[in-house]
């Protein structure tokens, strides 16, 4: 099967490179093009179906985001590749919008490209057969089609929200259910992408853009040609599972730095900071608790650092008990989940009554390990325990108990404690709240946030997306607009004046987000007022 080719750039230079420089025949293109601007590739495309398009992004008579909208209406079949001497925010975000196949930083490695070729014409190649599916099962195949990713999307989601539940024995059955490209040996490797903040102010659009541009690198870089998925759930988790037949499938170095470019490139070209999480392979019945695990790990690591993480899973004692999962607890304790925390406790403490005797190793790294962990959690809330226990009037102590019941009975006591001192303010994200309006004069960032209420900046911005509706970034906005308003509503402040008390050193830019929110600038919204008053003092 042949293919046809069009190249587009203004530089005469960089179409003749393009044209040498590429190994056609290998790609099985038999006809290329040349056009040196938006109108003559137009031209050219009205004539000849074109499969590959090779399109600078930025021409003097009419850019490349304009053509990729004109190719989208006209030759829908297209897949267009992007090339670019900078690494232009608003482009970049148009071209993933426009569903552009990949972009290219100038010069170009012509090996590179052409391998982006290849990825393109195997996507041309997949469509062209799905397309004679379609209309051989046309009936039935454009329903399945429809519902196939969103019912995959699904299935993850609740087997991690713990919706569905995996056993051994019904791993099949779920298997067949959603259609999934498994078997019940498969096992899957979780890396959770933790985005921990941006190099410059989104709201929650350009996040949603930019966040599908993350999992789309992720897929390139970390599936290639392996099976696997990348999922966002509906806590807006972004997810690399990737499917393996053994254990030892993956080499460790390779894995690891193809994340750390991954985390490299999302910072160069999509301005973020992330960090990767990496699990251990476990089979379906088991990876949900593995995602979880990562979760865990991912809420401990309160600063954001982009780096790649390893799990460590925990040592169990010789005689088969293991300690519980303290990253878990902590989420618990810090939610104000006492009840929970409770039944954990009860659960633990009901496991080692059945060891044979007891285990006073077992017993003494509990103990340490839940010290550990209350201090650490008091820690992160600006408490001493000392203190916290003097306060607290009772005759507690920290001797080391030495019984299991005496052991519970202290883990209980010093949870009420706890628990009582942590919750009887206001929850984490009041706390957020009222920095941000405390602060609203000065530049805040995520991880300003997270430093105030001592969260990963990652697990804040979920938890506030969650809880409250909207982004971080949309609620700062919003609260900053509202003061503004009111100011120039109450108040005779030159409109600059009103900009920098609401953090915006930039006069312009203040404009247009006041604009974006309300429809008018500031200036014609005072105007407004003014009119409205004049006629209702006039009347």
């Amino acid at each position: 099967m042949a293919y046809r080719a069009l190249i587009v750039d203004d530089e005469v230079y960089a179409v003749m490179g393009i044209r040498s420089g590429v190994k056609w025949e290998e790609l099985q293109i038999a006809e290329v093009y040349e056009a040196f601007h938006i109108r003559e590739a137009m031209q050219v495309m009205n004539k000849i179906q074109i499969d590959i398009l090779i399109c600078d992004i930025e021409m003097p008579r009419g850019n490349g985001i304009e053509l990729l909208e004109w190719v989208n209406e006209h030759s829908p079949n297209t897949e267009t590749i992007f090339l670019t001497a900078h690494s232009n925010f608003s482009f970049v975000q148009r071209a993933i919008q426009l569903d552009g196949f990949d972009y290219l930083l100038k010069p170009v490695e012509y090996h590179i490209l052409q391998t982006t070729i290849g990825r393109a014409l195997d996507t041309i190649k997949e469509e062209r057969e799905l397309a004679s599916l379609r209309e051989q099962y046309k009936p039935y195949y454009n329903l399945w089609l429809k519902k196939k990713s969103l019912i995959t999307d699904k299935f993850w989601n609740d087997l991690f929200s713990k919706k569905i539940t995996c056993t051994k024995a019904n791993t099949e059955r779920l298997i067949h259910e959603y259609v999934l490209p498994l078997t019940a040996h498969t096992l899957i490797l979780p890396i959770v992408i933790s985005v921990e903040g941006w190099d410059r102010e989104l709201n929650s659009a350009d996040e949603e853009v930019l966040e599908y541009a993350l999992r789309n690198i992720a897929r390139d870089l970390m599936l290639q040609d392996r099976h696997g998925d990348v999922i966002q759930t509906k806590l807006g988790v972004n997810c690399v599972l990737l499917f393996l037949e053994r254990a030892d499938e993956l080499d460790d170095l390779w894995l690891e730095e193809q994340c750390r470019q991954y985390i490299r490139y999302c910072h160069q070209y999509l301005y973020g900071y992330v960090s990767c999480y990496i699990g251990k392979p476990a089979v379906m019945s088991k990876i949900s608790d593995m995602y979880h695990k990562l979760l865990d790990m991912e809420y401990s690591m309160m600063k954001k650092n982009s780096e790649v993480h390893w799990l460590k899973e925990q040592h169990s004692s010789k005689s088969g008990a293991k300690l519980p999962a303290f990253n878990t607890w902590t989420v618990l304790i810090e939610q104000g989940k006492k009840d929970d925390m409770e039944r954990e406790l009860c659960r633990f403490f009901s496991k080692l009554n059945l060891e044979a005797e007891l285990n006073t190793e077992l017993l003494h790294s509990f103990y340490h390990s839940y010290m550990q962990m209350i201090h650490y959690i008091l820690y992160k809330h600006g408490l001493s325990l000392h203190h916290l226990l003097l306060s607290a009037e009772s005759s507690y102590h920290e001797a080391m108990p030495r019984s299991i019941i005496e052991m519970e009975e202290w883990s209980r006591r010093l949870l009420c404690i706890v628990h009582e001192q942590l919750h009887k303010d206001d929850s984490v994200i009041h706390r957020v709240q009222r920095y941000i309006r405390d602060h609203l004069s000065d530049t805040i960032t995520r991880e300003e946030l997270a430093d105030h209420v001592h969260l990963n900046p990652a697990y804040l911005s979920r938890l506030f997306k969650k809880e409250v509706g909207e982004s971080l970034t949309d609620y700062v906005l919003n609260e900053r607009m509202k003061v503004a308003r009111e100011l120039i509503e109450s108040s005779t402040l030159p409109i600059s004046d009103i900009a920098q008390s609401v953090g915006y050193t930039n006069f312009s830019y203040f404009t247009k987000m006041f604009k974006k929110q309300y429809q008018c600038t500031p200036q014609h919204y005072r105007r407004q007022l003014e009119e409205t008053a004049m006629r209702s003092n006039s009347g």
